[in-house]
């Protein structure tokens, strides 16, 4: 499988990273438990499964909530938001030390445990504001429209991430796939 052996291929090269900075985190309130429900929403392994998954939650968006303090609205206007940065540019850039040292190490330990852990209610440096009352619905359609556009988008033209540096194609699917798996820890059904 193509995803596994590029996790596995870019996290050996920086497994020393795995220290206490990358540590685990109690704080993202998931259990360990193995006799719980998994939901789909965490199995999901491309931007192609995210696609689908938005698309059924477009049927019935008043099923779906997120705790915290942005509505889910916000959160998938987020995830979009990040996405569409990677076509056009993001507004604000670590330094390029930080992008090909640190940036990089951050990228490599994400994708080798196939998670991400980041503040959850924290902004793209430098984003446009998004409005908490934004609607469930527009949020769905604005990361479904970003999820088809960056589909369709040659790797030449991806613009490097402002904290991971330059990302291939594949990255970039598997960076902003950790990046809504990582929010939708928060889902509640």
């Amino acid at each position: 499988m193509k995803r596994k052996e590029f996790i596995k291929r870019s996290a050996l090269s920086f497994t020393v990273a795995q220290l206490p900075l990358f540590g685990e985190s109690n704080d993202d309130n998931t259990s360990s438990d193995p006799s719980e429900k998994t939901s789909p929403w965490m199995d999901a392994e491309d931007l192609s499964d995210y696609q689908a998954l938005v698309t059924q939650l477009l049927s019935k968006p008043d099923g779906y909530k997120v705790e915290g303090n942005w509505t889910l609205g916000k959160v998938l206007s987020h995830c979009a938001q990040s996405i569409e940065y990677s076509l056009s540019g993001y507004p604000e850039m670590k330094s390029s030390i930080f992008r090909g040292s640190i940036g990089k190490i951050a990228f490599s330990v994400f994708a080798f445990k196939n998670k991400m852990n980041h503040g959850l209610e924290e902004p793209i440096p430098g984003a446009e504001e998004i409005p908490n009352n934004t609607d469930v619905k527009l949020g769905a359609k604005r990361l479904l429209q970003a999820i088809d556009r960056f589909s369709k988008t040659a790797e030449s033209s991806l613009r490097p991430h402002f904290a991971y540096g330059e990302l291939t194609k594949e990255e970039y699917d598997l960076a902003h796939t950790l990046h809504i798996k990582n929010h939708m820890e928060r889902l509640l059904f």
